[in-house]
């Protein structure tokens, strides 16, 4: 007979964290499916599926760490556990699309991600930064963030490259979703204000789309040079297989440029450029950039976009969106409105929210709210924790929505987090339950 566990709505208000933190380390994992695989039954939820409705009263079944079906009415195999959830609420896990988790500690004064040395660094990777024993990812949890883009500083005009990591594990290479996702830079006064003081170039707007530029002039001339060395290697190859001596000496490989390699899957197309912008001039200088290079631009912050949101449409360009703690606190986000995720969620482009930093590490259902509050639609507010990130980052195909054959990274909610406080009481990852507060 099939294990049940049934969680009532009616237990405590709030649980401290170390209360929900002790309660996961003893909650017992699900039973195994077939394949060795968690397998596990949620009955008696609302799923908020995000591309199919709303689900009353489902049931959710998860075989081998996998969602395997989801309907009003299925039949559970023996041996599945169930756990009962009667009026509770399950999503996708949520998308911090913006963060510094796992490499950085305001405790302990300590920030891994961000290498204050140059104003282009952009062979740095955050996964050499990133701590899996982090305190912070368990209490991020805890907000219904099972994803987080952990990414570098934003105060060089190229800091690195970020990393989509699912918040379980122990090895950060295996908890990386995606990595590289992305490659990070920023335009506009937080460079200046960086290495304006030390007289170092770039100091201006003008020094920044100039350098942004001339190192991606280098990048085209280093792939050109490798793209030749291939060619001619690859005929000299060719006549040594033949007997034939070549002519001439043997193809010298030009030299490795960690910088300008870190570049060339942005120069072709196969990773994005997250570039920070705010003003309106410092986002048309970005988009001036990326189509001169046909660059895969991702906007971010953009506190001025619902300025220029039909020029974002046309272009298919998202917008992580800058987080609600920091509107207005800047002379570039004196403009910002918290109307403006509705503005661009109505004019066709894909929004994601973002915690921005650990200092921030709750506001990101806080601000979904706020938008909503706003004029955002609800179902694009959960399209903006869910499905939209990953989309803007091609893991679609693995998480973001609840239908089956995606990951079973799930957290349960004790009411609908987008029109009220809610409590946590499971986060599920990978088919196993890792977080539970009664």
């Amino acid at each position: 007979m099939p294990r049940r566990r049934r969680l009532s709505a009616a237990a405590g208000t709030v649980a401290s964290l170390v209360a929900f933190l002790a309660a996961a380390a003893t909650f017992p994992l699900p039973a195994s499916g077939p394949d060795g695989g968690p397998s596990l039954a949620l009955r008696g939820g609302r799923i908020m599926t995000v591309t199919r409705g709303v689900l009353e009263d489902g049931i959710l079944l998860i075989l081998d760490g996998r969602i395997a079906a989801v309907g009003p009415s299925l039949a559970i195999p023996a041996g599945v556990e169930i756990i009962d959830i009667p009026d509770y609420v399950v999503t996708p896990g949520f998308i911090d699309a913006g963060t510094n988790l796992g490499a950085a500690d305001p405790l302990a004064s300590e920030r891994d991600d961000d290498e204050a040395t140059s104003p282009l660094t952009p062979q740095l990777n955050i996964l050499d930064a990133l701590n899996p024993a982090d305190r912070l990812i368990p209490e991020a949890r805890r907000f219904g963030t099972v994803y987080a883009l952990c990414a570098p500083g934003r105060g060089n005009l190229l800091a690195g490259s970020s990393a989509l990591v699912r918040l379980a594990g122990d090895d950060a290479r295996a908890m990386a979703l995606k990595a590289p996702a992305a490659l990070h830079g920023s335009l506009g006064e937080t460079p200046k204000l960086r290495y304006g003081p030390k007289n170092v170039y770039p100091s201006t707007r003008m020094g920044q789309a100039a350098l942004l530029r001339q190192t991606l002039i280098e990048t085209q001339e280093y792939l050109a040079a490798r793209s030749a060395y291939a060619a001619k290697a690859s005929a000299w190859a060719e006549k040594e297989a033949r007997g034939d001596k070549p002519e001439g000496d043997r193809p010298v490989p030009p030299p490795h440029d960690a910088r300008l390699a870190s570049l060339v899957p942005v120069l072709e197309g196969e990773r994005p450029l997250v570039l920070t912008a705010n003003r309106l001039d410092d986002i048309l200088t970005a988009l001036r950039i990326a189509d001169e290079f046909s660059l895969k631009l991702i906007l971010n912050e953009g506190a001025d976009a619902p300025k220029v949101k039909d020029r974002l449409a046309e272009r298919g360009i998202p917008v992580l969106v800058r987080p609600r703690t920091a509107y207005r606190t800047t002379p570039e986000t004196k403009d910002a409105a918290f109307e403006g995720a509705a503005a661009l969620a109505r004019a066709g482009i894909r929004i994601a929210f973002q915690t921005g930093s650990v200092l921030a590490l709750g506001d990101l259902i806080p601000q979904a709210q706020r938008a909503i509050a706003h004029g955002l639609r609800e179902e694009d507010a959960l399209k903006a924790l869910t499905l939209w990130p990953a989309e803007i980052f091609g893991v679609a195909d693995v998480t973001g929505s609840i239908v089956k054959g995606k990951a079973a990274d799930l957290v349960v909610f004790d009411r609908n987090p987008l029109r009220a406080p809610a409590r946590v009481k499971l986060v599920i990852i990978g088919g196993r339950v890792v977080d539970r507060a009664d």
